[in-house]
């Protein structure tokens, strides 16, 4: 896949989109209000957390002489210390999202663009990982509306590996480095090494501590199969062919297996409590990223 032109994939109409999504930003993704982050950090703002003895050097005037008057005893007031959020969105780069009119790794792209842009909004810190493809650096996550057009230049610059990988072990490569405590987004077909592969790699996720939604790209043409007779399939992941007899009862068998799966995904971020949103090719993404905001369009 070439290196796109930034104004091809996000062209005046999806920035136009973007900029009126910014007035309802104010809500997260995750559907709470920044207000209420708080780190686990003691700092000096207005929630207090909990005293500590008065030490040589601390600033005086957070002595609470109340607590003195019962106490005969110097302490510190504590408070917690409210953070920007840390959002890392994680697009994947391996070769099953190369697939499609327009490709799922377009879409990604574009929705991971809204995610961004609506976090930069909010005074947040956005940073972008492309799984898989180690050639292209990580963006690593800051602040400000300024750096959304570089951001989108390094978007259009990404593209999908070569190279046959499993999700779960390039998610792994990641969580390795000890990224800060944040909102990780997968962006994703969630299509796999095998059918537990992209399972391992929540897996990965939801041990790492961080805070976990995840939003998965498909295109209708993966959902059932068209034709009759002798064919060859060709693995888009893994590359490896297989030769079918497609009929009746081989496509019935594929589209349960498909449903399956997609249940099993379903099941799998309830059972834990991760928001999923499964969101169609030719879905708008403007659209998708208003349903997101006013919502809650992630699945719990």
């Amino acid at each position: 896949m070439p290196t796109q032109d930034v104004n091809e994939l996000f062209d005046a109409e999806f920035l136009r989109q973007l900029e009126s999504l910014r007035l309802l930003s104010r809500k997260l993704i995750n559907g709470r209000q920044k207000a209420e982050r708080r780190s686990s950090k003691k700092g000096t703002s207005v929630e207090f957390a909990e005293y500590r003895r008065f030490n040589h050097g601390d600033d005086w005037r957070h002595i609470d002489w109340n607590a003195y008057a019962r106490w005969r005893q110097l302490v510190f007031k504590l408070y917690e210390e409210e953070e920007d959020l840390h959002v890392h969105l994680l697009l994947d780069c391996t070769l099953s999202m190369d697939w499609g009119e327009p490709s799922k790794f377009d879409r990604a792209r574009q929705i991971l663009a809204g995610l961004a842009y609506l976090a930069l909004a909010n005074l947040d810190r956005a940073g972008v990982v492309p799984l898989g493809n180690s050639r292209h650096p990580v963006w690593h996550p800051s602040r400000g509306r300024g750096k959304f057009l570089a951001l989108l230049r390094h978007l259009a610059a990404c593209e999908v590996d070569p190279t046959h990988q499993s999700l779960a072990k390039i998610v792994r490569s990641w969580t390795d480095t000890r990224p800060r405590r944040g909102l990780t987004i997968l962006i994703s077909d969630l299509w796999g090494s095998d059918e537990h592969d992209a399972i391992r790699a929540l897996d990965q996720l939801r041990h790492s501590r961080q805070e976990i939604a995840v939003l998965q790209i498909i295109h209708p043409s993966e959902l059932t199969v068209e034709g009759r007779g002798d064919y060859e399939l060709i693995d888009q992941e893994t590359r490896q062919a297989r030769k079918i007899l497609l009929d009746p009862a081989t496509r019935k068998a594929f589209e349960a297996k498909v449903a399956d799966y997609g249940k099993t995904l379903i099941s799998y971020c309830r059972r834990h409590g991760i928001p999923f949103l499964q969101v169609d090719c030719g879905d708008d993404p403007a659209g998708i990223l208003k349903n997101i905001l006013m919502q809650g369009g992630f699945i719990r």
